[in-house]
């Protein structure tokens, strides 16, 4: 069958998805084809489709805007004699609708936290299957939209298995992946707890894709704007006093891929609280690469940890909502430190290192790869 991907094209979790569900249904045997939406005017890199790293392989058409014309989207179809088309995170459900009417079969998913009661007749009429990556995610849309969602379960690419570098030897590395320092990346409470922490055998690796600055990790930091109300560029000296812990290791830098996961996987622990999450692509790194991982106690974060034994989950406390209604948590500060207290023994981080490589076994790619097959079959 030739099957089609409707994704972003660069260094998100969006597109790592797609990327990996691409190698699934070429797995099972299927030719496929991905139409690439650049990302919006208002993105930092605004009209982007990447085709650098492990992003230029054959079959990619670059789509002309973010929001693509039902002519493109048909001519594309058509083109490629395309018979299925995966979507993700995508409610252009007049175009998508189009394709369906005209025999595609169309299927997508959509993050919980952004798809609300408001979607869900658009979503019915113009998708064949909406399906769901995480539990939490497929009994919201069950229970609240009435919405049947089949459960693929995620798991761990082997590529990320065969990515995995030796560990840090000079201390016992924490690794947080702090990505576009979005709202819901409580970094500033994590480079808290860390300090409270008295141990002169851990470090940590703030690792983001956009500079850090002093107001993400320090409270008595203000927010220097310009005319504009854009943040300007602060000097490393003032950067290292707000962060004020010499443990601290501050990472920035635009790498490959391959380099990325070196340096995930070197450290011991992935320290990842969230105040929510769609799937979290950091936590099955974190267990192709044999790491415990402190998080807080809510879903879907809690589906992949079990406390005690593939890490830690902390409490948190109700902090807002997201655009969708549903319920953002703030992970508690005396929490995550003694969470970090705790895996700084390193029998312990050993033992709860074993547990997430038990886990790692139990979210075995195959099982996804049957799961996105079933999809395509029903």
């Amino acid at each position: 069958m030739n099957v089609g991907i409707v994704s972003w094209w660069f260094n998100r979790g969006q597109a790592t998805v797609g990327r990996h569900i691409r190698s699934a249904l070429a797995e099972l045997g299927h030719e496929t084809f991905v139409l690439a939406r650049p990302t919006p005017d208002r993105f930092l890199l605004s009209r982007f489709v990447d085709h650098r790293d492990v992003w230029d392989q054959p079959g990619v058409t670059p789509a002309s805007r973010f929001k693509i014309p039902a002519s493109e989207y048909e001519r594309w179809v058509r083109d490629h004699a395309i018979e299925a088309v995966f979507f993700d995170q995508n409610y252009q459900f007049a175009e998508i609708a189009r394709l369906r009417s005209a025999g595609v079969r169309t299927i997508g998913r959509f993050v919980w936290e952004q798809f609300g009661a408001e979607h869900v007749a658009g979503a019915k009429e113009a998708l064949d299957v909406v399906y769901s990556l995480t539990r939490a995610e497929q009994t919201r849309y069950r229970d609240e939209f009435d919405l049947q969602t089949p459960y693929v379960s995620w798991g761990v690419h082997p590529e990320l298995i065969a990515a995995a570098a030796p560990r840090h030897s000079d201390a016992l590395y924490f690794f947080y992946p702090g990505g576009h320092l979005s709202d819901r990346k409580p970094t500033r409470s994590v480079v808290e707890a860390f300090r409270a922490v008295d141990d002169a055998g851990i470090r940590l690796v703030l690792k983001t894709q956009r500079p850090l600055k002093p107001f993400h990790v320090n409270a008595d930091a203000r927010r220097p704007l310009t005319r504009r109300g854009r943040a300007r560029p602060e000097p490393e000296p003032r950067l290292r006093a707000a962060i004020a812990d010499d443990r601290i290791i501050v990472d920035t830098a635009d790498v490959s891929l391959a380099e990325y996961h070196r340096t995930f996987s070197a450290c011991h622990v992935c320290l990842a609280p969230s105040r929510w999450e769609g799937l979290g692509l950091h936590f099955f790194e974190a267990l192709a690469f044999g790491m415990p991982i402190i998080t807080n106690d809510a879903p879907p974060m809690n589906e992949l940890v079990i406390d005690g034994d593939t890490g830690l989950l902390v409490a948190s406390r109700a902090c807002g909502h997201t655009p969708s209604g549903l319920e953002a948590s703030e992970p508690s500060v005396e929490g995550m430190r003694d969470a970090i207290s705790t895996l700084a023994d390193r029998a312990v981080m050993e033992r709860m290192a074993a547990g997430s490589e038990r886990m790692r076994a139990e979210r075995s790619w195959a099982r996804t790869v049957a799961g996105l097959g079933a999809l395509l079959d029903a």
